[in-house]
This record gives structure tokens, sequence and C-alpha cells, in this order.
């Protein structure tokens, strides 16, 4: 059962990034966000206004509700998500609703080259300290173990779990390269953590 989980856990984590790799692409100059509060990010970062739409969507939020506090439909995606805009900012948030139209995952979509994500996280983390980090592991931990800031980009519902949370951070290297890294919600323990040698 958790070896049938973690891989059902692993498609989605997939997939979200995926859609954050087509979304930079398709969406490079025009997107969105704003600031807000999330657990996992410390208070200058959440302050920062690339962060806003994206703190603007919780889980579970209604797509009727979130489109008449934006005032503005999604744009539906290829995945079957919708994608929704802030020009001023240049980032967007990509979400998948579930069969209630209730948020299941939200992905942050930097505009391309991610310049202002890359300088918040100011991150130096290697492969080798990557492949330190353990499901288990704490965040407080994790944190400890690596250098610069991981910055909140996914947040979802677990699969077999509709009150269950988990959410990614992303250490930012400046060349691009990023560890993501999946936390329980509740524990603020480590899932799942995956070094790639470029965010797009």
């Amino acid at each position: 059962m958790k070896k049938r989980y973690l891989k059902c856990f692993g498609l989605i984590l997939i997939l979200a990034i995926m859609a954050i790799t087509s979304g930079c692409s398709a969406y490079g100059g025009q997107a969105s966000a704003k600031a807000g509060g999330n657990d996992a990010q410390s208070n200058d970062l959440t302050d920062n206004v690339i962060f806003a739409l994206y703190n603007q969507i919780d889980i579970n939020d209604k797509k009727a509700d979130i489109e008449k506090d934006l005032g503005a439909t999604g744009n539906t995606s290829a995945e079957g998500s919708y994608v929704y805009l802030d020009p001023d900012t240049g980032y967007a948030v990509n979400v998948f609703f579930n069969t209630n139209d209730l948020v299941a995952l939200k992905v942050l979509i930097p505009t391309t080259g991610a310049r202002e994500l890359i300088e918040l996280s100011n991150a130096s983390v290697s492969k080798e300290q990557a492949a330190k980090i353990a499901p288990g592991m704490t965040l407080s931990n994790v944190k400890k173990a690596l250098v610069g800031q991981g910055i909140e980009m996914l947040r979802m519902v677990t699969p077999g779990g509709a009150d269950k949370e988990a959410y990614a951070l992303a250490w930012i290297n400046t060349d691009g390269s990023v560890l993501v890294v999946t936390f329980d919600a509740a524990t603020n323990t480590v899932l799942a953590a995956e070094f790639k040698e470029s965010l797009f």
C-alpha cells in the first residue's frame, strides 16, 4: 500500500514539475502572483509580490470563488488545469481542480529565467547534498543541511487523503539547477526529494 502511494505521489510530483516546465515556456512574459503567508516560507519571502496570486489560492478553494475574487477565468492548459495570470508580475499559478471543482493542486509558474526566484532562493545545493535529503527528515533539519532558502512552488492534496496536504520547496542554484523537496504539510517531514539540472 505504501509503495503504491509513493508511486502515485511521484507521478503527481512529476506532473507538477512538467506543469512548471510547460508553463514557463508557454507563459514566459505574462503571468501572475502576490504575497501571502505559507507556513513553509519565511516572512521575507512571502512579502514578495511574485507570490501574491499563489498565496491567494488555497487548497479546497472553489473554482467559482477564485474566479469571482480574481475577476477573471483561467486559461485551460493541455493537462486539463487552469492557468491564472498576473500581468503585473509576469508570474502565474497553474491550478488543478478535483471533480467537485475544488483546488487539488497549485503550482507557481515563474517567468522565463525565473531570476527573482533564483535571487530569493540564493541557494548553493549540490547533487551530493541532495542525495542526503531522505524521507522522514524534518523541515528544520533540511534547512540546516542546505545553503539558501527553500521556496514553495507547489501545494497539493496528497493521494488518498482528502484532508491531507503536501507542499514542495525549491532550492534554486544560480545556474538554474534545483533541488525540489516535498513535505507532508501536517508534520513538515520529507516525503520525497529530487535534484534537477534545470528548473525549466
